[in-house]
């Protein structure tokens, strides 16, 4: 029966990959939220812009909902700077995770590859054992065969003298 002497080497590599996939799907959640939080600050900013356009003289603003407009819009710029930061690092997260991914998977695959080597290595001896065994099986029953065949002759042969 085989037996791969690295088995337990090759179930850690193979948790580690599974490791490595859980991580990355976690970061790519993890951007996807940064990216939807970004994009929503950013049209909260361009509907709150919308809204601090001139309008036409009969809808004038008032300076003080101006200035009040333009702080919030200050604030909407400083959320979505932060957003944007928040959303690149999630993406370099991704990058990372996926690289240890690939790694991961490297190794294993490495790994893999040896065992397979070692199951053909193995299955070919188990073949050749089993020639060796038939070709002296076969050569045991020549050998008795051609005692017996020559017991035989040399029987009849005196028989027939009689």
């Amino acid at each position: 029966m085989f037996k791969f002497r690295l088995q337990r080497v090759l179930d850690l590599r193979e948790r580690k990959e599974r490791d490595a996939a859980t991580a990355l799907v976690t970061a790519e959640e993890h951007a996807d939220g940064a990216r939807q939080e970004r994009a929503r600050l950013e049209l909260a900013r361009q509907e709150l812009a919308a809204r601090g356009t001139p309008r036409p003289a009969t809808q004038a603003r008032s300076v003080g909902e101006l200035r009040n407009i333009g702080f919030l819009l200050e604030r909407l710029d400083e959320r979505v700077a932060v957003a944007a930061t928040e959303a690149a690092a999630a993406e370099a997260a991704v990058a990372e995770r996926r690289g240890e991914l690939q790694l991961a998977f490297r190794d294993r695959r490495t790994l893999d590859r040896l065992k397979e080597r070692h199951l053909e290595g193995y299955r070919a001896a188990e073949a050749a054992a089993d020639r060796t065994l038939m070709d002296e099986i076969a050569l045991t029953r020549f050998t008795q065969g051609g005692a017996h065949g020559a017991a035989g002759a040399s029987g009849s042969h005196t028989h027939d003298e009689s």
